[in-house]
């Protein structure tokens, strides 16, 4: 396949540079995607896609009317049960001190707490390593000893 991006390393927009986008088309709207796409070259010594460009734009209000905890992330994984997210994580600020809070004690205490919050529907949900990752990149959790 032959690409106009021969040789150009993929890159992809963090939020913060979303942001930035954004902003500077709303302080110049005569920008066209190509003045922008020199703007961000010149801005972030990145090479974007005009897609990137146009998909940026098109989605800004979607990207900034979410509470965002963390902007240098490059996309932003929902999770299926937010308030469950909420709980967990208060819990785990609460106990953190007092417990070693492995990762097997969070996975534990999430299937309790579905159970609890949501009932027997979803009791089939996996609370995998994967899940683990994810929730601990979600709310910038750094480490977790595991017990063997």
């Amino acid at each position: 396949m032959v690409s106009h991006l021969k040789g150009v390393k993929k890159s992809t927009l963090i939020d913060e540079m979303r942001k930035a986008l954004y902003e500077y088309k709303n302080e110049h709207p005569s920008s066209s995607q190509k003045d922008l796409l020199q703007w961000v070259q010149q801005t972030f010594d990145l090479s974007v896609s005009q897609s990137t460009i146009s998909n940026t734009l098109k989605r800004s209000s979607e990207y900034f009317s979410k509470e965002i905890k963390n902007n240098n992330v490059k996309r932003h994984k929902s999770t299926k049960y937010p308030e469950l997210e909420k709980v967990l994580y208060k819990r785990f600020l609460q106990y953190q001190e007092k417990v070693n809070m492995t990762g097997e004690i969070i996975q534990t205490n999430s299937k309790e707490f579905l159970q609890k919050m949501y009932g027997d529907a979803n009791s089939k949900f996996n609370f995998s390593i994967g899940w683990l990752e994810w929730f601990k990149a979600r709310h910038r959790i750094k480490v977790l000893q595991k017990i063997w």
